[in-house]
């Protein structure tokens, strides 16, 4: 197959360009790599500038990237649904691990009193000692977060060496086999290790999918179709949560894994049928809508050319390795992720991730045993699951819609520059969410007052954790497009290893400190954490310049 040209920075500013109108003309002005002009005479401009390749993937039809959206959206919600559910199932676990049937305890309609001391332990029944520690049975739940974060560091590089649509497919198969493993599971340490593998195939959830959906759409539809893919996740999530406490109670929880592999296997089979190849290389130019090529008059895009470059075929969409092996490329990924770590607007991303990610675990790993105390029975505990489909449904226009047409109307204002700062007011009400849910929580959890306010609480974090993540992923790619492999996978590595040791102590210190006094220490950190935004948005395109310097235009 005939490889398309790119074009090199150090080259390009030194060569005319074709302009819109056809005429060649060079200008001596340097943009901050990206900013960019995102509306021109012609109106809304197309960036990154799509080449004449019709095997591009943004020259792909419209119906095309949607079906494989979906279907990545189908495969991430079904990954993240097993690590959610899962964290509501710590009870069960302390029971299993400990020598005791958790059908007969669960069924007692005496187990929700007895917990009303707040102590996790006190599921147990009267003479019973516990044979696992908290930490050991909260490791199914954030093991997977570990090895989520890790695996990043891995399958990007990867990704970029073999291409983004065989590591995908790998990964599908290590999240169901993992899933099968851990229902056929006989011991703790088998169900961890059973957990870490699925962790590893779920890890292209949080690295790979955004990258994916980001090589198929433009900067002005990034928003919207990252949000899908988050959004999506509450179906999966409800179904499962609601359903998963009443199977461990009756049956066995055995069945949540087994259900979610059973799917995970069929999903597999579209991802290989109607996920294309969307690994494309693009020079800065690109990145920043330039028009490398030629442009018609009154058009923003080049048309396709079929005869030079050869026409978009089942092959070059769905095959595999079909764009040749790259390894220096992919030592470079290796390298890279670790150098933009200290880039002060990735450093940010990561806090504010960390600190959200851990708070949502802590809520997912705590609100079983909130709900006991609060008189719910636990095969009716799934009710905790409720706001994710509420959430997961605003999410997308919360951080899609909404979003993107908040980043527009910001653009106009400023005079059609688009800068990745527009998205930050975004992010200022997922910490105003997320600190009142974490108020409303904490004084509903110490003090066992209505479900309602539990489950409240629940969903404003949730909400304000999900906007901030879809509003991140689309920031941190704007910022830095020539480096997008990278920056995704410090952000949701390192969010994940970070906020790994602290959310492992989560049923820890409830024990210790209490609903209130935890969900306030939490609260306060998202104010500290909050008052960044400001800081970010008048001053985040100085250092954009002093990191990724500009591109001529």
């Amino acid at each position: 197959m005939e490889k398309r040209p790119v074009s090199q920075a150090s080259d390009y500013s030194t060569s005319p360009l074709k302009s819109e109108g056809g005429t060649s003309t060079t200008t001596k002005e340097t943009a901050v790599l990206g900013s960019s002009e995102l509306f021109n005479e012609n109106g809304l401009r197309f960036i990154p500038m799509p080449t004449p390749d019709p095997k591009d993937p943004l020259n792909m039809p419209n119906w095309q990237k949607w079906t494989a959206i979906i279907v990545l959206c189908l495969f991430g919600s079904l990954g993240l649904a097993a690590e959610v559910v899962i964290g509501g199932l710590i009870p069960v676990f302390v029971l299993e691990y400990s020598g005791v049937d958790p059908v007969s305890v669960l069924s007692d309609p005496t187990t929700a009193a007895r917990v009303g001391s707040g102590d996790p332990l006190s599921i147990l029944p009267p003479g019973v000692t516990a044979k696992v520690t908290l930490v050991q049975v909260a490791l199914l739940a954030t093991v997977p977060q570990i090895a989520n974060g890790i695996s990043g560091y891995i399958l990007i590089p990867l990704s970029v060496a073999i291409g983004r649509r065989p590591v995908l497919i790998v990964t599908a198969v290590a999240a169901w086999a993992g899933g099968f493993w851990a229902g056929a599971s006989t011991s703790l340490g088998s169900h961890i290790a059973a957990r870490v593998l699925h962790g590893l195939g779920a890890g292209s959830v949080e690295a790979l999918l955004p990258l994916i959906v980001q090589d198929m759409v433009f900067i002005h539809q990034r928003a919207r179709a990252t949000a899908a893919v988050i959004a999506s996740q509450g179906v999966f999530i409800v179904i499962l949560g609601v359903t998963g406490p009443y199977l461990a109670a009756h049956y066995t929880w055995r069945w949540i894994y087994w259900i979610t592999s059973v799917l995970g296997v069929i999903v597999w089979v579209l991802i290989m049928v109607l996920v294309p190849e969307t690994k494309w290389t693009r020079s800065k130019e690109e990145l920043s809508g330039l028009a490398v090529y030629p442009l018609a008059q009154g058009e923003n895009r080049p048309r396709l050319d079929a005869e030079k470059y050869g026409p978009r075929t089942r092959w070059t969409d769905y095959g595999v390795f079909q764009n040749g092996v790259h390894w220096r490329e992919a030592l470079v990924g290796i390298v890279e992720p670790l150098q933009v770590s200290f880039y002060p607007s990735v450093l940010l991303m990561v806090v504010m991730n960390t600190v959200f990610l851990m708070i949502s675990s802590a809520t997912a790993q705590t609100i079983t045993f909130a709900l006991l105390a609060a008189g719910i029975p636990f095969e009716w505990t799934g009710i905790s699951s409720l706001p994710s489909i509420v959430g997961t449904v605003l999410i997308y226009f919360l951080g899609g819609s909404v979003a993107d047409k908040l980043a527009l109307k910001i653009t106009r204002l400023n005079g059609g520059q688009r800068e990745p700062e527009h998205l930050l007011p975004n992010m200022s009400i997922s910490f105003l969410m997320g600190i009142a849910g974490c108020f409303i929580f904490g004084i509903a959890a110490e003090n066992n007052l209505s479900p309602a306010l539990l489950l409240f609480g629940n969903f404003l974090i949730l909400l304000g954790s999900l906007t901030l993540l879809t509003t991140s992923n689309v920031f941190i790619i704007e910022s830095y497009p020539q480096k997008a492999n990278s920056v995704i996978v410090s952000v949701s590595s390192l969010k994940i290893i970070s906020s790994f040791f602290l959310s492992t102590q989560a049923t820890t210190w409830l024990a210790e400190l209490g609903s209130l006094r935890l969900f306030a220490i939490f609260a306060e950190l998202l104010i500290v954490v909050s008052l960044s935004i400001p800081v970010l948005y008048f001053f985040g395109k100085r250092m954009r310049m002093w990191t990724s310097g500009g591109v001529k235009a």
